[in-house]
Order: C-alpha cells, then structure tokens, then sequence
C-alpha cells in the first residue's frame, strides 16, 4: 500500500470513531427534546413552535458555516468548535425557567450543533479518490452509536429522569469533540484556498434537477419532522415511557445499518433517485399505520421499518447533492440539502405538525404526514429521471480518456 493509501485509510479509521460518537451522543438528546419539553411543561402546540424556531435557527447557521468551510476549506475546524458550543449551552439550559427561556436555550443549542453537517462533506472528500458507496459504510457507525445509546440513555431517563439530560449530552459531545482535536485534522487529499480561487468563485447555476430534487427533499422533511417527532409524544401520552422511546429510536438504528451497509449494493441496479423514492415510500406505509395504530409497543416497533426508508433517502440524497453540486461547492451543497431536510422542512413539520395534532388529532396529522412523504417520492423521482443506458464511445475517444468521461454515479 502506498503512502497516500496508508494516510486514507488512516482518515478513514477516524471518520468511522466520529461518527459513532457522534452518534452515540445525539442518541441522549434528539430522541427526548420532545419529551424533555413536554417535561417542563409546555403544551404540544408550544412544543410545535419550539422545534420550529430550532429548526430555523439551524437552517440559517449550517448555511452559513458550510459558506466559511467552502471558502476557508477548512470545516473540520467548523465541527471542533461546534461541539465547544454545543456542551456550553446544553449545559445552561437546566438553568433556564419559563417557557420563552427554555425554548430560546433549546433553539440555541439547535445552532449549535448546525456545524456537525459538516462530517459529510469532509467524508466525501477524502473519498475522492475511492469509492464514494464507501461512504454508507462510514455513516452506519452513527447508527451503531445511536442504537447503542438511545437504550441506555432511555433506561437512565426512565430511572432517573429527564433533568439529566442535558448534563448526558454535554458529557457525550465532549468526548466528540476530544476525538475530533485529536483525529479529525484536514485531509492531506483537500486543495488549499488561494485569495484568487476564493475571488473567482460564483454561485453556481442553478439548475431544474437541483430544484426539483431540493423540493423532494423540503417535502420529505416536512412529513418526517412532523410524524417522527410527534409520535414521540404519541407513545408517552400513550403510556410508554423514556425506555420505550429510547428503544424506539435504537430500533431505527438496528435497521439502518444494515440497510446502508447494502446500498452499495443497490446501487448496482437502483439508481439514486429510486433508492430516494423507495424510502420514500416505506416512510409513507409506515406513517399511514401510525394513524390507525394506539398501541403505543406497537407504534415503536414501526421504527424497525422507518430505520430501512431513512437509511434509503438519506444516503440517496447525500450522494445526488454531490452529484448536482459543482467540485469547489461540496460542503455548500451538503449543507442545503442537509439544512432544507432538517431545518427549513422541519419548521413547517413541525409547527403544521404541533398545530394539527392540537387541533385534529393523531390520526389526522400522521395521515396528512403520508401524503406528502409520498409526494416527495414522486418529486425525487420526477426531478431525477433513472439515467439511460450509457452509449459506447466514438473511435475517437482514446481509451486513456475513459475514466474522465465515466461519472462516479455509474454502476459497476
């Protein structure tokens, strides 16, 4: 193995202990905020607002700090500060009374943690020069620190209570940040910035296929923000408990792994837009049951089945936005599609999510929530048509060229 292979492989021995502690510390907050908010006493539509404001505040800061990281190349440093920050305001909000105090510290935290969307882009750099299917199998140690977690933080939840929770995440993004001053340094594989290169940049073009695909993407986070978080409150008010909820979100995680550890597979005969699609409308069965089920062991056992349509869509639309999006604007394209999925999608999901629950019941805003998960399978699949067949070179074409002519979304 040469030395360039020596440092990737290297690179990629600390992506994959990043994203399983980055992981492994979202699983003891994202599950509970829900739940952690309804603890200190505000209602489902103040809950709605909250998560709205958060996912707000969220949209505008990754936007932003992937617009620096383009400019400076340098996000690995965007992620390192975002984990400083991240344990200072977790560690405020135990502090914090009244409604308005606590959902301002909650959307706080929510900015955050914006930079962590930088992981994707710094992995899909250093696979530049490999196979970016490798990229799935990086990913799914997230899951595997997920599912790992959210038990054991629902088990403490539930015997200790919810009040610990912020003292949890704080001590769990530490670790992640300790590892990523220690293992996350710039790829040797990154060009650097020069002033003239940052001068000539433009925004790109934009094109039908990159708005068709970011509105699939707004539709898709629209639905899931609001069916994912709300069924949450759904099993509590049910009468699960932290330990169920916490075992839910495991649950997705148990199937999300595997299924992302098979998408290179899948790959070799779906383009990206069906695997899109797919998930898509696994998500769509899954919350059509949600409307009809009231058993809330029954409601977390669907999680099984959400984990496979999330690891689908996500993977798919990580691998189209690297598609779209010009080389010198990688981290700005993760970041829109990552910021329109789950920060601008989510303000709608959310508020519209918090409101008809309050006003029409469960059942109606789970069912609203399949319609238009389903819509979004279409819009990916209508904005991305399944490539043709590739047609065989001209004889003028040197066989030396090849490679350059060949996209790195085509099949084996």
């Amino acid at each position: 193995m040469t030395d360039a292979g020596r440092d990737l492989e290297r690179s990629i021995r600390g992506l994959n202990w990043t994203y399983a502690l980055m992981g492994a510390a979202d699983a003891t907050l994202l599950p509970y905020v829900p739940l952690y908010l309804a603890a200190r006493k505000l209602d489902v539509l103040q809950i709605g607002v909250v998560l709205a404001f958060a996912a707000a505040g969220w949209f505008v800061a990754g936007l932003a700090w992937a617009y620096v990281a383009d400019r400076t190349g340098k996000p690995e440093g965007a992620v390192m500060g975002a984990t400083v920050a991240a344990v200072v305001v977790s560690l405020v909000l135990p502090w914090t009374s009244g409604v308005v105090a606590v959902g301002t510290v909650t959307v706080l935290l929510s900015v955050a943690r914006a930079p962590f969307t930088m992981l994707d882009p710094i992995t899909l750099q250093r696979l530049r020069e490999s196979s970016r299917t490798r990229y799935a199998r990086i990913r799914l140690r997230m899951s595997a620190g997920w599912a790992l977690s959210a038990v054991l933080a629902g088990a403490g939840y539930q015997m200790l209570g919810l009040k610990f929770m912020p003292f949890t995440y704080a001590l769990m993004v530490g670790l992640v940040g300790a590892w990523c001053a220690r293992a996350l340094r710039p790829g040797a594989t990154r060009q650097p910035v020069t002033p003239a290169a940052v001068a000539t940049r433009r925004l790109p073009a934009i094109s039908t296929a990159m708005l068709g695909f970011t509105a699939a993407c707004l539709l898709l986070g629209v639905s899931t923000a609001a069916a994912q978080n709300f069924v949450v409150l759904r099993i509590d008010f049910l009468g699960g408990g932290a330990l169920l909820i916490g075992a839910a979100a495991a649950f997705q995680a148990v199937t999300e792994i595997p299924t992302m550890g098979f998408t290179h597979v899948l790959t070799r005969r779906l383009s990206h837009s069906m695997l899109f699609a797919l998930g898509s409308a696994i998500f769509m069965a899954v919350f059509l049951a949600w409307a009809l089920i009231t058993n809330p062991v029954a409601l977390a056992l669907l999680k099984f089945v959400t984990g496979v349509g999330f690891a689908l869509t996500y993977v798919a639309a990580v691998l189209i936005a690297d598609e779209l999006w010009p080389a010198r604007l990688r981290a700005t394209g993760q970041a829109v599609t990552k910021s329109v999925m789950f920060g601008l999608a989510p303000i709608a999901g959310n508020f519209g999510g918090g409101f008809v629950y309050a006003t029409y019941g469960p059942s109606a805003m789970f069912a609203i929530s399949a319609a238009v998960v389903g819509a979004a399978g279409v819009a990916g699949l209508l904005a991305l048509p399944a490539p043709k067949p590739r047609a065989q070179p001209e004889p003028a074409v040197t066989s030396a060229a090849l490679p350059e002519t060949i996209p790195e979304s085509a099949g084996p």
